[in-house]
C-alpha cells in the first residue's frame, strides 16, 4: 500500500493527514520502468458457475490492462478451456470472489497470482451498475455483451477491484478516479 501526506501545512500542534492512496498489485501496475516491454500486463478477473444436470461449468473472463487501457470480456463453458486461456495470457493478476476453493487446481494454472475478493461486486446486479458507472450510460446494452452475463460479471468485478487500488494519480479525487479508470470499451474475445 502507499501511503501519501494528504495536507501541506498542519494546524498548529496537530499530525499531518495521511491516507492510503493506492494498493499496488501485480495486476494494477502502470509505471512503464516496473513493467515487461513488448508484453501486456493482464489483470484477469474469473467468475464460474456450476453445471446443471451433469452439463459442464460456465465461466466469465474479463482481462485488462491498465497500462494500455484495452478491456477484453469473454464467457464460454469447460474447465479445462478456462485453464488454456489463462494459461496463454499469462495474466500478471487474478481476482476472483467466492469461487469453491476446491476447484481452484482445476482452473488455476500453477504459479498464478490469485487474489481472492468480496464475492458482492461480481454480482450481476453490482457489476451492471458498475459498467454503467465506469461509461456513463443509462444501460449496458450497446456494450454487446447480452450473451456472456457470467463475463459481465467478471467485467464489473474487476473494474471495482481498479477502483479499489486506485492504479491512478494520487492527485485525483476518489470521485474522479472511481469514473476515470483508463479503460477502452469491453470488447469479446
Amino acid at each position: 500500500a502507499l501511503c501519501d501526506q494528504l495536507e501541506t501545512t498542519p494546524a498548529k500542534g496537530s499530525l499531518l493527514k495521511r491516507d492510503i492512496t493506492r494498493v499496488l498489485t501485480p495486476g494494477t501496475i502502470i509505471e512503464e520502468g516496473m513493467l515487461t516491454s513488448r508484453r501486456n500486463n493482464w489483470l484477469a478477473a474469473v467468475v464460474i458457475e456450476p453445471g446443471q444436470d451433469n452439463q459442464p461449468l460456465s465461466w466469465g473472463l474479463a482481462r485488462a490492462d491498465v497500462s494500455t487501457g484495452e478491456f477484453q470480456v469473454t464467457q464460454r463453458t469447460g474447465i479445462d478451456l478456462l485453464h488454456q486461456e489463462l494459461t496463454q495470457i499469462e495474466p500478471s493478476e487474478i481476482i476472483c470472489g467466492g469461487i469453491d476453493p476446491r476447484l481452484l487446481t482445476q482452473w488455476c494454472p500453477d504459479r498464478m497470482h490469485l487474489t481472492h475478493t468480496a464475492s458482492t461486486p461480481f454480482s450481476f446486479p453490482e457489476s451492471e451498475s458498475t459498467l454503467k458507472n465506469q461509461y456513463k450510460l443509462t444501460t449496458i446494452d450497446g456494450l454487446g455483451l447480452q450473451e456472456s452475463p457470467l463475463g459481465i460479471r467478471a467485467a464489473g468485478g474487476l473494474i471495482s477491484y481498479l477502483r479499489d487500488t486506485k492504479p491512478l494519480d494520487a492527485a485525483i479525487s476518489d470521485e474522479e478516479s472511481a469514473v476515470l479508470i483508463p479503460l477502452d470499451m469491453p470488447r469479446s474475445f
